[in-house]
C-alpha cells in the first residue's frame, strides 16, 4: 500500500507543478507583533491550575493530549520550563505514547488522534530523527487508523453511534482532522514515508471534497454559499467542517505549493462570513451546538469553534501574507478574551464516589477531594452570556490549552517565543 500511496503523492505533485505559487513568496509569512502578552501569561497560570494525574488533564474533553503537549513542547524548544510545567511535559508525553500504543476501539478513539497531533508537534519541537521510536510509533497508529478509515470509504459518516466526536462535530470535520495528521506528519517529518502522509492527506481531500463540498445556505443570516457540509444532507452552514477544510487545505498548499488548495482555503474564508455574529472583536455563530446549550437566539459560540477559527485564520495569514487575516484572528482572540470566568471542580466533575463526597468536595475520578474554585476561558458564550453551571457544560481544560496553543502560534509568526 505504501508503494501505491507514493505513486499517488508523485502524481499529485507533478500535476501542481501546473499551478504552483509565486517561488519567491515567502511561506509562511511573518505577522505583526502579537497583542495578547497579558492574556497568555493570565491562561498559563489557570492552566497551572488545572487537575493533572498520570500524564492526563482531567476536565479536557479529549483534547489535551494535543494542545497540551504541543504548548508544552513549542515553549520548552524556545527555553528551559518551570519545573512544574516540564514534569507536564513529560508525564504527557508518556501518555501519548500510550495512546498511540493502545486498540483502537477501546476508549476514546479522538484522544487517539489528538495524540498522534501531539507528538508530531513534539517531534518537529525537538527535531528529532524521521526514525526515531516517536516518529515510528505516530506511523504505526496511522498505518491501523488507515485501515479503520479505508474500510468506512475514506469518510466518517454512519459512525455517529459510535463516535461522540463524529456525532458532535460531524464526519467532515472528523475526517479533516485524520487528513490532518497525515498533512502534519508530511510538513514536520523528513523520512522514507513523508510522500505516503501527504499522499494519504491529498486522497481524503478529494473524498471530503467530493462527498460534502456543496451550496449551503445559512437560515439566520439569510446568506448562501458553497461550502463544505457537516455531514450528509445536512443543509446549513457550520464552522467546524469548514475551519477544519481551511487548515487542511492550507497545510496542503503550504506543502505543494498548489495554488488550488490556496484558492479552496480563501473561498472558505468567504463562506463562513454568513456566521459573523460580531467584527469586535471578531465572533462567529457555532449552529452545531445551539440545540445542545439550548440556544434561543443565533448567539452561541464554543471556545474550541473560536479557537480552531483563529488557528485557521492564522494558517490562511502564513500561505498568504494578507493582514486582514492576522487582524481577524486577532479579533477572535479579543473574543476569546472575555469568555474567562470562575469555575469550580464539583461544577465540572459529574462522577460519583462511593462513599458520596460531602459538602465543600468533589469527586474527581474516584477520589474525594477538597473542591477548587479557580478561573479560566469557559466553555461558551450562548443568548449574550458566559457558560454557566446549570448548561451542560461549563469548562474544558483542553478548550484552554488550545488557546494557549493558538496564542503561542499567533506569537511565532511574529518571530516571537511560543
Amino acid at each position: 500500500m505504501r508503494a501505491v500511496l507514493a505513486m499517488i503523492a508523485v502524481a499529485a505533485l507533478t500535476a501542481a507543478v501546473a499551478c504552483e505559487s509565486n517561488a519567491d513568496e515567502q511561506i509562511p509569512a511573518t505577522a505583526p507583533p502579537s497583542r495578547h502578552a497579558a492574556m497568555r501569561e493570565a491562561l498559563t497560570s489557570d492552566a497551572r491550575g488545572l487537575s493533572f494525574d498520570g500524564g492526563d488533564w482531567l476536565e479536557d474533553l479529549g483534547d489535551a493530549p494535543f494542545y497540551g503537549l504541543a504548548w508544552l513542547s513549542r515553549r520548552a524548544a524556545d527555553g528551559p520550563l518551570p519545573a512544574e510545567d516540564a514534569a507536564r511535559l513529560d508525564a504527557s508525553l508518556a501518555r501519548a505514547r500510550v495512546l498511540l500504543a493502545s486498540d483502537l476501539l477501546n476508549g476514546d478513539l479522538q484522544e487517539k488522534v489528538m495524540a498522534a497531533l501531539g507528538v508530531i508537534e513534539h517531534v518537529a519541537a525537538v527535531h528529532d530523527r524521521g526514525d526515531s521510536p516517536d516518529v515510528v510509533a505516530v506511523d504505526a497508529f496511522l498505518d491501523r487508523l488507515d485501515h479503520l478509515v479505508m474500510g468506512l470509504g475514506d469518510y466518517l459518516a454512519g459512525v455517529e453511534d459510535a463516535s461522540w466526536a463524529v456525532r458532535t462535530y460531524g464526519p467532515t470535520a472528523v475526517t479533516a482532522l485524520v487528513a490532518l495528521v497525515h498533512a502534519q506528519y508530511a510538513l514536520y517529518v523528513d523520512n522514507a514515508f513523508t510522500h505516503d502522509h501527504l499522499a494519504r492527506a491529498v486522497s481524503l481531500e478529494q473524498t471530503i471534497t467530493d462527498r460534502a463540498l456543496t451550496d449551503l445556505s445559512d437560515a439566520s443570516s439569510g446568506r448562501s454559499a458553497r461550502a463544505y457540509a457537516t455531514g450528509p444532507d445536512r443543509a446549513g452552514i457550520d464552522l467546524y467542517p469548514n475551519v477544519a477544510m481551511i487548515l487542511l487545505e492550507g497545510r496542503l498548499f503550504r506543502i505543494t505549493k498548489n495554488e488550488t488548495y490556496r484558492l479552496q482555503a480563501r473561498s472558505l474564508y468567504g463562506a463562513i462570513q454568513a456566521l459573523k455574529l460580531s467584527d469586535v472583536p471578531a465572533r462567529y455563530e457555532s449552529p452545531y451546538a445551539a440545540v445542545s446549550l439550548g440556544a434561543k437566539t443565533r448567539d452561541v459560540a464554543t471556545l474550541s469553534s473560536q479557537n480552531y477559527l483563529a488557528l485557521a485564520l492564522m494558517v490562511l495569514f502564513e500561505i498568504t501574507g494578507d493582514v486582514k487575516f492576522s487582524d481577524e484572528a486577532d479579533r477572535v482572540l479579543d473574543a476569546i478574551e472575555t469568555m474567562r470566568g470562575p469555575w469550580c471542580l464539583a461544577q465540572v466533575h459529574t462522577e460519583k464516589c462511593a462513599p458520596a463526597c460531602t459538602t465543600g468536595q468533589a469527586c474527581v475520578t474516584t477520589s474525594c477531594t477538597a473542591d477548587r474554585c479557580t478561573t479560566g476561558l469557559l466553555h461558551h458564550v450562548v443568548d449574550g452570556r458566559l457558560a454557566n453551571a446549570t448548561d451542560p457544560t461549563l469548562f474544558c481544560s483542553g478548550c484552554n490549552l488550545q488557546a494557549l496553543y493558538v496564542i503561542g502560534y499567533r506569537r511565532a509568526l511574529a518571530g516571537e517565543p511560543f
